[in-house]
This record gives structure tokens, C-alpha cells and sequence, in this order.
């Protein structure tokens, strides 16, 4: 059976991206920095899941990371890691929130293996929009 992988990572660090298969951009999603009251928050708070689901666009987005991957596992040899990677500015708020949700989605059924994985979820926090102009 295939594997899948939900890499959350931030395009501020100075880090090669994740190897992977499929590669999301959240970074047009509001991001939770902005709000002082969730900045030093990260996506393991409800707070800054509530923030990052409720924001235009983040079910769609959600939406097609689970689509994505279904049809990428569909495809997967037996005993292949899929990896897809979702990336944010910092990579603390919504790209591990979208990661997490995703993989918890996919992972109902028993023959189905999907790990969540957080790059950058506990990196120092990086400045105001660092890691968010499109790359």
C-alpha cells in the first residue's frame, strides 16, 4: 500500500523546499500573523485553526489538497511515499494547519496511510511577511 506524506514548511526559511510530488502555495490565504493576538500562536492552537479555516478560500484549498492526494495515491506504486508539500510565509500557521486537517481527513480508513508532517511549526517566528511574496 502507498504512503502519503502532508509536508508543512515556510518559504521565509532559508531551506530547499520539500522534495515532493505536489507543491501548495497558502500563502494568499490571510495569514494569522497578522492578528497580535494569534502571532506568537502556532497551528497545534484552536485559535489559529479557527483563523485559518474560517478564511476565504481555506475549505477550497483544503478541498484540493485531500483531492490531490487521493488521486496521487491512486497512482503510487505499492510501498511508494507520496509527498505533498504545503508552504505558507512562515510555516506556523496555515500551511500546518491545511497539512494537519488534510491528513486527518484521509486518514478514516484503515488501509490508508497518511502522516502530517511540520517542518518549520517550531522555527523562530520569521518578521512581518517574510517568505510571502510569490517566489
Amino acid at each position: 500500500m502507498p504512503q502519503l506524506r502532508i509536508v508543512s514548511f515556510g518559504y521565509g526559511h532559508s531551506k530547499p523546499r520539500p522534495s515532493c510530488a505536489l507543491m501548495i502555495d497558502a500563502r494568499h490565504l490571510h495569514d494569522p500573523y497578522l492578528d497580535p493576538a494569534l502571532r506568537d500562536l502556532d497551528a497545534r492552537d484552536p485559535r489559529v485553526q479557527r483563523a485559518v479555516m474560517r478564511t476565504p478560500g481555506a475549505q477550497a484549498l483544503l478541498a484540493a489538497i485531500v483531492t490531490a492526494g487521493y488521486a496521487l495515491l491512486a497512482q503510487a506504486a505499492e510501498g511508494e511515499t507520496v509527498t505533498i508539500a504545503v508552504g505558507c510565509g512562515g510555516g506556523k500557521h496555515r500551511a500546518p494547519v491545511l497539512a494537519a486537517r488534510a491528513a486527518a481527513q484521509m486518514d478514516h480508513l484503515d488501509e490508508l496511510r497518511v502522516q502530517a508532517v511540520h517542518r518549520d511549526l517550531d522555527e523562530e517566528l520569521l518578521p512581518a511577511g517574510a517568505g510571502d511574496a510569490a517566489a
